[in-house]
């Protein structure tokens, strides 16, 4: 008799098909574990593509807006000042520190800075009004095409401005400002001697500064005349005294910014003229000389010291760098191709420079000051020197041993913004940690020890001596080296 087809007396085929069914099984037993144990895992999801739920945010009400620029600006206030008087009407370097900074309408960060610590300021001079001629009329710079015009025209008076008043009548109307009058064309700094020396047209500058004066809410003038020849002198003595007899008779102050130690200005007989001065304590070298220090640390104290000799203390007013320059060393030809010449930098142009070239700041011991070298795509050297946050705490600290507590920073838009953490306090003892992080762009860079390296910096180093500074930190966008301790004028960035 034939056995059935599927017969299997050895049972082989079962064995095979239990087999399958284990292994299946433990497959399924697997699945099931798998899902079970990412069904409870609390794994994040990756960000969806779709836009993200607007949320229904307001604007500040005007008035909780100006109640929190108000408090803003008292606990600004309340850090330094003393006393509720006007800045101009406190003893300077007595009870109390004021601080003033100087504008420059050409720089956009200028008036951004000015936004962003107004607070912080009691004083602003803003570089609004030139004289370049002999007849000492009174002119202002056009912003679209950059050219000079007269102020005043007959009966007339053309605007010079028309942000920063309007800024600080809503954010800070206590700020005062005092319009700055210089002799530089946007290049260079012209010869005024012969304006200087002649009455009439002193008197033709008086009467159109009080004109412009009386167009807005100011509250006096600087004056920062610079590089006449030493004949000018004489004229510039009496222009002082005739332009101070003006404006305390309408209630106002004059201030006068002068280069430190030049043996051509009657240092003496200026302070006797005006309410303050304003001493320029950097500008060491400067572009069309050799390259080096913009403001080194002895030679700011000797400075100081020199000023509190021929100036009264009272009339000081300490002005601190925050900028560098950058010269273009000439190759052994000994000519520079067209269009390259020595230049301002502004402390975070300095830092991409040292960023993109990958060189590392070195802090120089003896003059306090950071600087690198680096060379370009025409291969010519670049010597940058330049003045931060920590050069000025040692300036400030410095200038503060010597009784000192009043400072002007030029300018606005140049600085190292980390400044302004310790702009109001210098003397505190936390200050140097305040530096310690370099505010960038999108995120800070921390200033560790040693050079500079394009990504970090840090100020910290050894503290050094008393006579010359204060324990200061180093570092960098490139990384800035820090030292803290205890700068000569014209061309400024």
């Amino acid at each position: 008799m034939a056995e059935p087809v599927f017969y299997d007396p050895r049972r082989a085929r079962w064995r095979r098909l239990r087999r399958a069914f284990d292994i299946t099984a433990v497959v399924v037993s697997a699945l099931i574990i798998f899902f079970v144990f990412t069904a409870l895992r609390d794994e994040p999801l990756p960000e969806l593509l779709f836009s993200p739920q607007k949320r229904a945010f307001k604007a500040l009400k005007e008035s909780e807006r100006a109640k929190a620029h108000e408090r803003t600006r008292k606990a600004a206030a309340r850090s330094r000042r003393k006393s509720k008087l006007a800045a101009s009407q406190v003893t300077l370097n007595q009870s109390e520190g004021i601080r003033a900074g100087f504008y420059v309408p050409w720089d956009a960060a200028s008036f951004s800075s000015l936004r962003s610590f107004a607070h912080q300021m009691d004083m602003l001079y803003p570089d609004w009004l030139h004289v370049l001629t002999p007849d000492g009329r009174l002119q202002g710079v056009e912003d679209q095409t950059n050219k000079f015009f007269d102020v005043i025209e007959g009966k007339n008076i053309l605007p010079v401005d028309d942000r920063v008043m309007p800024f600080l009548k809503n954010e800070n109307p206590a700020m005062e400002v005092f319009p700055m009058v210089n002799n530089n064309d946007g290049t260079d700094w012209v010869d005024i001697s012969g304006f200087l020396n002649d009455p009439d047209a002193r008197a033709r500058f008086r009467r159109e500064a009080g004109q412009f004066l009386s167009s807005g809410r100011y509250r006096g003038l600087m004056i920062d005349f610079e590089a006449f020849p030493a004949k000018g002198q004489p004229g510039y003595v009496a222009l002082l005294r005739e332009l101070s007899q003006d404006l305390h008779s309408r209630g106002m102050k004059l201030y006068v910014a002068v280069p430190p130690h030049n043996d051509e200005f009657d240092y003496p007989a200026l302070a006797a003229a005006v309410d303050g001065v304003v001493l320029m304590d950097y500008d060491e070298h400067y572009p069309g000389g050799k390259s080096g220090p913009v403001a080194s640390q002895d030679w700011f104290l000797d400075n100081l010291k020199y000023a509190r000799k021929v100036i009264p203390q009272n009339k000081i007013i300490c002005a601190i760098a925050n900028y560098g320059y950058d010269w273009v060393l000439k190759p052994k030809d000994g000519k520079l191709p067209p269009g390259e010449h020595d230049a301002g930098v502004s402390v975070q142009e300095a830092w991409l420079a040292a960023r993109d070239s990958d060189e590392d700041v070195n802090f120089d011991d003896e003059a306090m000051n950071p600087h690198f070298s680096y060379l370009d795509e025409r291969n010519l050297r670049h010597d940058i020197w330049f003045v931060d946050a920590v050069t000025a705490l040692n300036h400030m600290r410095v200038a503060q041993s010597l009784g000192i507590q009043t400072f002007a920073l030029w300018r606005l838009g140049s600085e190292d913004r980390s400044l302004w953490r310790i702009w109001d306090m210098p003397g505190d003892p936390g200050a140097p940690d305040k530096l310690r992080d370099v505010p960038g762009r999108n995120s800070p860079h921390r200033r560790q020890a040693g050079p500079w390296h394009a990504g970090s910096y840090d100020r910290s180093r050894q503290q050094a001596d008393h006579g010359r500074g204060f324990p200061e930190p180093a570092g960098a966008l490139p990384r800035r080296p820090l030292r803290l301790q205890h700068e000569q004028s014209g061309n400024h960035v």
